[in-house]
């Protein structure tokens, strides 16, 4: 959806609910209510947080990931909270599973109002000699995935007149990382470019587009983190990072993520300070890389 709100109506819809224990109505929001969602990377963390979040708020909500068995669990959880949900395997590698998202949700809500390219995937290892296969497995991923669902979805969206699509890329995807990183945050930079030029394209057309860049998010990704064959062992790779303070909850980061369909948004953070991290390297960017360089440098 673009600036005038949620796909299809802008206003939001209320329900009254009762106060658990209490007995007395309380008023709640619910902005997505009649709206179809497709959430891929749908399992676990930030895509499981959206899911759920937006069933809580009367969508229905097309699950889909590779790990069918937690897939199957957050199904569950929304059926069993009254929602509506179906789960679907799907591999944002392939062309055919991403048609085939498409024709279930349509099967089995009709066509999607929203889209929320999630799924994702990290690799580390050496810059200089990482092979170009680790470089086509992240970017058909992280990068070609989003553009798969983008194809299978944003035609009906276009027919319509709205709609709104999420991609999912990092705060990775504006700031370059650490060298062993380069893969994920180039895979990233091509989504938050392509996902711009997206936005610019289809706005007027009634159809709203927001790129995520979080932070630190307390989700399984670390643990799912893919070594390079080139890399000589784990060492200096960071796999054993933890979640720094300012980590956020995918919960906190999901609440965004509505927030800014309903506002009409494009980019979405996860910690403010990232903005004015942003306004620094675009003012100077010649200044910017000499002290990340020289800060490189300190740690090495």
């Amino acid at each position: 959806m673009a600036d005038q709100g949620p796909p299809r109506d802008s206003r939001p819809k209320r329900r009254a609910s009762q106060a658990l224990g209490r007995g007395e109505a309380v008023v709640s929001v619910v902005r997505f209510a009649g709206k179809i969602a497709v959430v891929t990377g749908a399992a676990s963390g930030i895509g499981r947080a959206t899911a759920l979040a937006l069933a809580a708020e009367g969508a229905a909500v097309v699950l889909a990931d590779l790990n069918v068995d937690r897939l199957a669990e957050v199904e569950s959880e929304i059926r069993t909270a009254g929602g509506r949900a179906i789960a679907q395997r799907c591999d944002v590698a392939s062309d055919a599973d991403l048609e085939a998202l498409a024709a279930a949700t349509t099967a089995a809500f009709g066509d999607a109002d929203i889209l929320m390219n999630n799924a994702g995937v990290m690799l580390r290892g050496p810059l200089e000699r990482m092979p170009t296969s680790d470089w086509q497995w992240i970017m058909d991923i992280n990068f070609l995935g989003a553009v798969r669902g983008v194809r299978a979805f944003l035609p009906a969206m276009l027919a319509r007149g709205s709609g709104h699509i999420v991609n999912t890329a990092s705060i990775g995807g504006l700031v370059g990382g650490r060298a062993h990183s380069a893969g994920y945050s180039a895979s990233k930079f091509a989504l938050v470019g392509y996902s711009e030029t997206l936005a610019v394209h289809v706005r007027s057309r009634g159809v709203g587009v927001s790129v995520l860049c979080p932070g630190g998010v307390r989700t399984n990704l670390p643990e799912q983190i893919r070594l390079s064959d080139a890399a000589e062992g784990p060492e200096g790779y960071g796999l054993d990072e933890a979640f720094g303070p300012d980590a956020v909850e995918p919960d906190a980061a999901a609440a965004l993520v509505l927030d800014a369909m309903v506002d009409g948004r494009f980019l979405v953070l996860t910690d403010p300070r990232h903005q004015k991290m942003l306004e620094r390297r675009v003012s100077d960017m010649d200044a910017w890389v000499a002290t990340r360089a020289a800060a490189g440098a300190a740690r090495a």
